[in-house]
């Protein structure tokens, strides 16, 4: 049933529901299965009635079909990749500075649109003001191993001083890897306002394949699942022409009105079709014109919108497009008056060092969980 479902077509799909790697109906289409998670969980925790309607979407009769549907409450699933955001992790421990700058440039491009200007206009709960820089820098050095201010020219040598210990709640500074995304919460500057716009942008699960450490994967970024990831890939683009040089103020990319709309539609077809490459996106910023078909709302605003280019070879320090390779999976259910909720992250690619079973291979083959929290 389930081939049936995914369509001959599809593919088998990458390690890990990776997107297929086979053209779906002959468009070029790839299709990620994670992204659909949601409506193949009906199958399993629907009722009869809502089976039976799924299955009549695409043509197969479940009335003969045992194990499907649920007689009594509910249970959903909603999983989305890690891998397409900035990880907060990169530059962790001792003698990171290259890491710990490319951190620091991707996370003022994300900060840097105007829209995010009152964030940093207004005090904390502690009554201090703080700019992007502020904060970019005091998630960076929550994570390093040292007790020196992180600076992005990496010429500073003065010592942390964020006053944990000065607040009514005294605290040190972690000075370690993060070990969960809320912990971000704790570093000087990160207010609820804060959380609510970038968390979705921010991860502390890096992918650990040498050649890709600290780059975003742009092939795991989605609009689906009510995510947004114009910000994340306009921070990307910025990041190419690094926004903390005084050279850069005027540069193109870094205006919201060029580059927001071309983003808005590079967005969409990540969300529908993927990136087969970088050059995706270098291209359809040097003709924005030609990425929108004539009855899109956006067409007549990118006829007129002149070229942006972006270096190539800078965007490929930053990011690079590859299936997904870690998951936030997070499970809902509920029964009668018990209702129970379980995020878990699982890496699909990375070692098992620690089996549990007798059959490796297969527990290897279902991914090896990294965070597990039951609600």
């Amino acid at each position: 049933m389930v081939s049936k479902l995914m369509g001959a077509q599809s593919g088998t799909g990458g390690t890990g529901g990776g997107a297929s790697s086979s053209p779906m109906g002959g468009l070029g289409i790839s299709l990620r299965v994670t992204d659909y998670a949601g409506p193949l969980m009906g199958f399993f925790v629907g009722s009869k009635e809502e089976v039976a309607g799924l299955g009549s979407l695409i043509g197969i009769d479940t009335s003969a079909v045992k194990g499907l549907g649920m007689s009594s409450g509910h249970f959903d699933a909603e999983i989305t990749a890690e891998d397409g955001k900035i990880d907060l992790n990169c530059g962790a421990g001792l003698g990171e500075a290259p890491r710990q700058q490319q951190t620091y440039r991707l996370l003022m491009a994300l900060m840097l649109s105007p829209r995010f200007d009152r964030l940093f206009s207004e005090a904390d709960s502690t009554g201090q003001f703080v700019t992007r820089q502020d904060v970019a820098r005091a998630l960076i050095d929550w994570a390093d191993a040292d007790d020196r201010m992180f600076t992005p020219d990496g010429t500073g040598t003065g010592s942390e001083d964020y006053r944990y210990d000065a607040r009514a709640d005294k605290y040190r500074a972690h000075d370690n890897r993060y070990d969960t995304i809320e912990e971000i919460k704790q570093v000087r500057g990160v207010s609820d306002a804060f959380m609510e716009a970038f968390q979705p942008y921010l991860t502390i699960y890096p992918n650990l394949q040498a050649q890709q450490a600290c780059k975003v994967n742009l092939g795991a970024i989605s609009n689906k699942n009510g995510g947004d990831c114009t910000p994340i890939l306009m921070a990307v683009i910025r990041a190419t022409v690094d926004p903390t040089k005084p050279q850069a103020t005027d540069a193109p990319l870094l205006d919201d009105r060029r580059l927001y709309p071309i983003a808005s539609v590079l967005c969409d077809r990540a969300s529908a079709a993927g990136f087969d490459s970088l050059d995706t996106i270098v291209k359809t910023l040097q003709a924005p014109q030609s990425a929108v078909i004539p009855d899109d709302p956006r067409y007549k605003l990118l006829q007129g919108s002149q070229p942006l280019t972006v270096n190539s070879g800078a965007l490929g320090n930053v990011a690079f497009v590859g299936p997904p390779r870690v998951y936030r999976i997070v499970a809902t259910g509920e029964a009668g008056r018990v209702k129970r909720k379980i995020t878990a992250i699982v890496d699909t690619r990375r070692n098992l060092d620690h089996p549990m079973t007798l059959n490796v291979a297969s527990e290897k083959a279902a991914g090896v969980l990294q965070y597990w929290r039951e609600e």
